[in-house]
């Protein structure tokens, strides 16, 4: 088995923050799914924030002229129904969201909706049923579940974040995240849990500065490599408009 999936996240579509610093969301998009591309990436799951209300159509159909097929979860920017009535690739476990699940025969793979910024109580429990299992479980959030210790995380965390890990924790092999939301990258682990966070399209967050701190200098996705017995990842990030792998 050998699979390749571009994690691409927070594209912040036509967002001032990133247009007043000169800085191009759509543009970026357009050179990372061309990156994705040209390296033959099985899969593209994006992991939320899609832009300014309106945008949702652009961003969908710029990922399925990529690569049709392609799976999403949603962010606290984004409208649950505006993308519901757009994305038609996977139905719903729910109503109250936009989560689901599949698997292969190594793993399974939990799509879960944190774009209300907590994990709603019917979305919990269905993750309970679908973590009992003997495979080796993905998970794609939009919020990361562990504590990074960031001004974003400070202001802006996952609410309900410890009954999700809690959840998660009771599983029987290692659950291993990626997620998004603080534009900046991030890898850390709490007993079977690791989670990577991955930076963002549109624009970054200086991830030591006390308070948020905008940073327009690069844009990047995560590549993730799939194999029988190993998950590992690597970030592609642009900088100087040239696309180098980088670690975390």
């Amino acid at each position: 088995m050998l699979k390749r999936i571009a994690h691409i996240t927070d594209t912040h579509i036509d967002d001032p923050t990133a247009l007043e610093r000169d800085a191009d969301p759509r543009a970026n998009l357009e050179a990372v799914l061309r990156h994705t591309a040209d390296y033959g990436t099985d899969e593209i799951i994006f992991t939320g924030d899609i832009g300014e209300p309106g945008t949702a159509p652009w961003l969908l159909d710029k990922l399925n002229e990529y690569k049709p097929g392609f799976r999403i979860v949603l962010g606290n920017h984004d409208n649950l129904q505006e993308v519901l009535s757009l994305y038609t690739n996977t139905a719903s476990a729910g109503k109250d969201g936009l989560y689901y699940a599949y698997e292969d025969d190594i793993y399974k793979y939990i799509f879960l909706d944190s774009s209300s910024s907590a994990i709603s109580d019917a979305q919990l429990q269905w993750l309970a049923a679908e973590a009992t299992t003997l495979k080796k479980i993905i998970v794609f959030i939009h919020h990361p579940i562990l504590d990074v210790g960031t001004a974003m995380d400070r202001i802006y965390p996952l609410q309900n974040r410890d009954s999700l890990s809690s959840i998660l924790q009771q599983c029987k092999k290692e659950v291993i995240v990626f997620c998004g939301h603080y534009h900046l990258p991030d890898k850390r682990t709490d007993r079977n849990i690791t989670q990577y966070v991955t930076p963002a399209v549109s624009f970054q967050v200086k991830k030591n500065a006390p308070d948020i701190t905008i940073n327009v200098s690069s844009f990047g996705y995560r590549l993730i490599t799939l194999t029988e017995d190993k998950v590992s990842s690597q970030l592609i990030i642009n900088r100087y408009d040239y696309f180098s792998p980088e670690k975390l």
